[in-house]
């Protein structure tokens, strides 16, 4: 039977919406369930709970009619102190929710309206931290169970151990190796050899293994007696190890650390790579009108504090359109992607260049000294797409005209100076293309 994943908010529109985007991810393994109350929520978790069903997660806006969200959440917190909760805010200020935090156990709150691919990740995290908490609860009540009968069950220890999907490392309160499962001894890729009589060449096999900043907070860890810890650990080979560090205790007192690893470097990976499509065009590589407007906030920013002027530029090719319906789109795809490695390389490792749409580039240059060094690129800009390009046997040339605006002369927000620069670029064309043009 499914898990549930429950979503809370007394607007059906956005409750819909949240409810469609979490099922788009993760509705193969979970039930997504929707509450339009506090009062509606409470009751369809005790439904689910009687039939049987694990909550996991809920996520609630906090501004609601009749039971607001932080009484929500805390009355969950109380009834299932197990499960997760997510608060939904419009409230910019972070003391806001600060109530829920501590009460209710809060384990993360998303400020609307929300980034899908933010939203994704931080549920995908939360699940995974829900699995692993309750897998380690599991591990930790069958290492309890043991402790007990260590002296004439040490044989059982081993077999939970290896039975176990992550890899588990026990140490006793001298910091000595007790026992490994071969998932722990496959994971840091030790020799067979290895045993728990070789305890410290053990433990320098894997600072061996880490990079140094790593291998610091890993050997400062071995030493701390009572605490308990969720981090990640990144080797040289470029592998991403999670672990979860928790006290060994034996009759209240503690007496070691228990250790569980994972290799989580594909799922780092398959994370990353969704970040990156999120944020970047999947033509040309570059970064989107999103992963854009992100950087045009804080080159502004930073503009702003430190008294700096920022060029941006809008670009369109000239006459694009007559490539496409002369040569096909494979060819005209072909050319986006040898104008972006020309432009590219006329930019400085500062500068931003994204894919507007189309056939259209936006460019942000930041720590422009004079309004001329904006003027300088744009020349070199064109320049540089003035040779032909060779493209499946066609040759092609082709132009470009160029909008420049500047911050702060013609403007102190995104907004306003995307609207100069996209003035500039039509006067640009208007005035007959293949040239550049600013706001003076």
């Amino acid at each position: 039977m499914k898990a549930a994943i429950i979503c809370v908010d007394d607007e059906w529109t956005i409750l819909t919406t949240l409810g469609q985007q979490l099922k788009r991810y993760f509705g193969k393994d979970y039930e997504i369930e929707l509450a339009n109350s506090g009062a509606e929520t409470l009751a369809l978790c005790a439904e689910l709970t009687a039939e049987g069903l694990e909550i996991p997660l809920v996520i609630s806006d906090q501004r609601m009619q009749g039971m607001e969200g932080d009484t929500l959440l805390i009355q969950l917190h109380k009834l299932y102190p197990k499960m997760l909760k997510i608060m939904l805010t419009g409230q910019a200020d972070a003391d806001s929710v600060g109530n829920v935090v501590n009460a209710a156990a809060l384990y993360r709150y998303i400020r609307k309206p929300w980034d899908e691919t933010d939203l994704i990740l931080t549920v995908a995290e939360a699940l995974r931290s829900f699995e692993q908490e309750q897998q380690l609860a599991y591990q930790n009540a069958l290492l309890k169970e043991i402790n007990a009968k260590l002296e004439s069950s040490l044989s059982l220890l081993l077999a939970t151990l290896e039975a176990t999907i992550d890899g588990v490392l026990v140490l006793d309160f001298a910091g000595k190796v007790v026992s490994f499962n071969q998932k722990f001894a496959a994971i840091w890729n030790l020799p067979g050899s290895t045993s728990t009589d070789d305890s410290q060449k053990l433990v320098d096999l894997i600072l061996e293994s880490l990079i140094e900043a790593d291998a610091i907070a890993f050997k400062a860890l071995l030493v701390q007696e009572n605490i308990k810890k969720r981090d990640l650990l990144r080797l040289k080979n470029g592998s991403v190890i999670e672990y979860y560090l928790q006290p060994q205790q034996l009759a209240g007192k503690i007496v070691g650390q228990v250790w569980s690893f994972r290799d989580v470097t594909q799922e780092k990976q398959t994370e990353e790579t969704f970040k990156h499509q999120a944020l970047h065009d999947p033509l040309t590589n570059l970064p989107n009108r999103s992963l854009f407007d992100q950087k045009l906030s804080e080159v502004l920013t930073h503009a702003t504090y430190h008294s700096e002027i920022v060029a941006l530029m809008f670009l369109d090719l000239d006459l694009f359109k007559e490539v496409n319906d002369t040569f096909g789109h494979s060819v005209g795809d072909l050319l986006l992607q040898s104008v972006t490695k020309r432009l590219v390389a006329c930019l400085r490792e500062i500068d931003l260049i994204a894919r507007w749409g189309g056939d259209e580039f936006a460019i942000i240059l930041p720590q422009i000294h004079y309004r001329q060094n904006a003027s300088e690129i744009a020349k070199r800009l064109i320049e540089v797409l003035q040779p032909e390009f060779i493209l499946e046997g066609h040759c092609l040339r082709v132009t470009i005209s160029i909008g420049i605006a500047l911050y702060p002369e013609d403007g102190l927000d995104s907004s306003t100076l995307l609207r100069c620069a996209d003035k500039a670029l039509y006067n640009a064309k208007k005035s007959g293309r293949n040239n550049y043009s600013s706001l003076e």
